[in-house]
């Protein structure tokens, strides 16, 4: 499969799990179909097609052991968000090794100075998201950090190695791995650019 083809089977994948995450309790994004497929092409966009290869597999394997990557993505959100609600739900999670926490942990170290160089560029943009820390989380809502981290833990390790030798070999040739999720984010949402989305979001202050 070509890289466009990882990222449709990828998400047809995904979007099954997706439906499963709160059972009976749907949240409103859950019957949004366009918009799960909009931003996660965005996120697999920046991705290369050996990272996106093994993440696929990742995702048949659990489909195989009867997991939901996706479910298991909000449980480990809720460590920092709901925490208390996490203690009820973790013994769902399979064990998390040491050598993942280290990549998941060596992922963000790159991601977030990107994020935060982002957010300068875009202001207005930023003001209208997440918050960027598990720390200046409110309201269990969840914050960039406390999302990434999140997805990241339901990696594989190899996947993991993959993204990681994927986002430095980007960062080596001056792109932002973080810069271009959030550009075609916007991109698929309809904005020309992300000078169009900024003046919108200024608009909307």
């Amino acid at each position: 499969m070509d890289k466009k083809s990882l990222i449709e089977e990828i998400i047809r994948l995904e979007w099954p799990m997706f439906q499963e995450v709160n059972g009976e309790e749907r949240a409103d994004c859950q019957e949004n179909h366009p918009m799960f497929v909009a931003m996660r092409e965005a996120q697999f966009s920046a991705w290369d097609e050996e990272a996106l290869r093994s993440y696929l597999g990742d995702l048949e394997d659990a489909l195989k052991e009867g997991r939901n990557l996706l479910r298991d993505k909000y449980i480990h959100m809720m460590e920092s968000t709901e925490p208390e609600h996490y203690l009820y739900f973790r013994e769902e999670l399979p064990p998390v090794s040491q050598a993942k926490r280290a990549l998941v942990e060596a992922i963000w170290a790159l991601l977030l100075p990107q994020t935060v160089e982002f957010r300068q560029k875009y202001p207005a943009v930023a003001r209208h998201g997440r918050p960027l820390l598990s720390s200046q989380e409110r309201f269990g809502y969840a914050s960039v950090e406390t999302y990434e981290k999140g997805e990241l833990m339901t990696y594989s390790e190899g996947t993991l190695e993959k993204l990681l030798r994927c986002i430095e070999e980007k960062k080596a040739r001056g792109i932002s791995f973080a810069a271009e999720i959030q550009t075609r984010g916007m991109l698929n949402q309809g904005f020309g650019s992300m000078e169009e989305a900024e003046e919108e979001a200024r608009r909307n202050e």
